[in-house]
């Protein structure tokens, strides 16, 4: 899958000031997170893939989203609902990055990136 860096870079710079910053930064937590991982506009949405859509992140009207493996978001639910964050089945929003936990944030992305190289072994 062709590194889309670039065009993330473009959607970014579309972004109000504050909401540019957040989501550089998230993006610099993913990549120091999963070095490896490649950038990706998947569903319409900037994101990472190594051996699978690894996360897809998000500026919309009234929050910040990142959208990660189900499983995964259920498992760390209870930390994600401690930290006050609003979670559907995939998606944890935000409005500011600091509401974000940062280490359960970058766990959740080495357990995603994990269970996705197993399920990419079985195929």
């Amino acid at each position: 899958m062709a590194d889309q860096s670039r065009e993330i870079d473009s959607y970014l710079e579309t972004l109000p000031d504050d909401r540019r910053e957040a989501m550089t930064e998230l993006r610099a937590w993913i990549h120091e997170t999963l070095p490896e991982a490649k950038d990706v506009i998947a569903y319409g949405m900037p994101g990472v893939y190594k051996d699978g859509l690894i996360c897809s992140y998000m500026s919309q009207k009234h929050y910040m989203s990142l959208y990660m493996d189900v499983e995964v978001v259920a498992k760390h639910k209870a930390q994600l609902d401690k930290a006050g964050l609003n979670c559907g089945k995939s998606c944890i929003r935000f409005r500011h990055l600091e509401q974000l936990p940062e280490a359960t944030i970058k766990t959740m992305l080495r357990e995603t990136a994990a269970k996705q190289a197993l399920e990419h072994l079985g195929n």
